[in-house]
């Protein structure tokens, strides 16, 4: 274990991973388990015992950390601080918690706004009761808001809400009516998911259902048009946010940054290794760690940096580029460069490579072109 780092890498990105939820919606292929307090506590002790590994062999203090899942809301306020106090807090400026408004009182977010948790990202989806009901999920839209209302209540002043849009049957006017309820409401952040079907989840066989292509695109600078309008600014391909209330969490991602990923199917990313929890239960609480650490080749790192560098609209900065890999990205892709220039796709600002806005709704079909 210790050979295998060439440097003593700082951690300051953490994940973690509650893959725990009251019922599991229609159109959902991640990794989660029904909930019960035995599982719960069962990952507790485990997670306590994993962040200790980790302490032991590494660097850290965290900038941010979020809790993903699953529905980490789930876990009490009282073990979300005990959590966060593992770490060394000092350097702290963003602490999310995912929340499902149908676990939001009034008590809990009383409670909630006592421990470091400043950022909440919520799982709306819709203000629309039928798409809620479509999608399997347990709240409702009237849920929705009065869980926004207790969190402003409190004097939480940093919350995102999530957006899904291409759903079965969705029509352009079923669209605009969230997204002007989401304008109404003000949030700092807004992320948006085109809805995408695996053929193991219980929607799939409504799939036939989803607006074409052509439609789905018009949603999406449809969404775009009217968040711009109303002061977010698009700073990746599917969040927009009021000025300086990015993500600074996921902007790690993008910044090709390291971090620690904690729990059963958390990821990690450390000195150009990376990992995968076991996505089970059973296996996570058995697993021995290091065990399944990967080193991610030079042509992988370059190809992963080039497609999540030029999800951010400002794009790709050409100097790292040749930092991180020693040549010049201009010369090493000329050809790919020259026709999306030619199609204007891409174009060049500065000392940045970024995607134009016709090409966002399309960029995973640019991106292929680097792979």
């Amino acid at each position: 274990m210790e050979e295998i780092f060439q440097t003593d890498p700082l951690i300051e990105h953490v994940y973690i991973h509650f893959p725990f939820c009251l019922k599991k919606c229609g159109y959902c292929s991640f990794y989660s388990e029904i909930f019960s307090e035995e599982i719960k506590n069962k990952f507790l002790r485990n997670l306590t015992k994993e962040i200790k590994a980790y302490q032991s062999r590494f660097k850290m203090k965290p900038r941010t950390i979020y809790f993903g899942g699953g529905t980490p809301s789930l876990l009490q306020p009282e073990e979300i601080e005990s959590i966060l106090q593992r770490f060394n807090t000092s350097n702290l400026i963003e602490a999310t918690l995912e929340i499902n408004p149908v676990n939001v009182t009034s008590e809990y977010v009383n409670k909630l706004k006592k421990t470091n948790i400043n950022r909440i990202s919520m799982g709306a989806q819709s203000v629309l009761d039928k798409e809620l009901k479509l999608l399997g999920r347990l709240h409702n839209s009237k849920q929705i808001i009065k869980a926004y209302d207790h969190l402003r209540a409190v004097g939480f002043t940093n919350i995102s809400l999530d957006l899904i849009y291409g759903l079965p049957g969705q029509k352009k006017f079923d669209l605009l009516f969230s997204i002007e309820k989401f304008i109404e409401l003000d949030p700092e952040h807004i992320s948006t998911y085109c809805l995408s079907l695996d053929e193991d989840v219980p929607l799939f066989s409504q799939k036939v259902l989803i607006p074409d292509d052509e439609a789905v695109s018009e949603f999406f600078f449809l969404i775009r048009e009217r968040l711009i309008a109303a002061g977010y600014e698009q700073y990746e391909i599917s969040n927009f946010a009021k000025k300086g209330f990015e993500s600074k969490h996921n902007i790690c991602y993008w910044n090709d940054k390291f971090y620690l990923g904690l729990g059963p199917a958390a990821t990690g990313y450390i000195d150009l290794f990376r990992y995968t929890n076991p996505a089970s239960i059973k296996k996570y609480l058995q697993m021995d760690l290091f065990r399944n650490w990967e080193k991610i080749s030079d042509e992988d790192h370059e190809k992963e940096f080039i497609f999540l560098t030029l999800r951010k609209t400002r794009g790709m900065n050409l100097t790292l580029f040749k930092e991180k890999f020693g040549a010049d990205f201009t010369e090493r892709y000329s050809k790919i460069l020259e026709k999306f220039f030619t199609e204007k796709l891409l174009e060049k600002s500065d000392n940045y490579i970024r995607l134009t806005p016709e090409a966002y709704f399309v960029s995973n079909e640019i991106f292929s072109e680097f792979m």
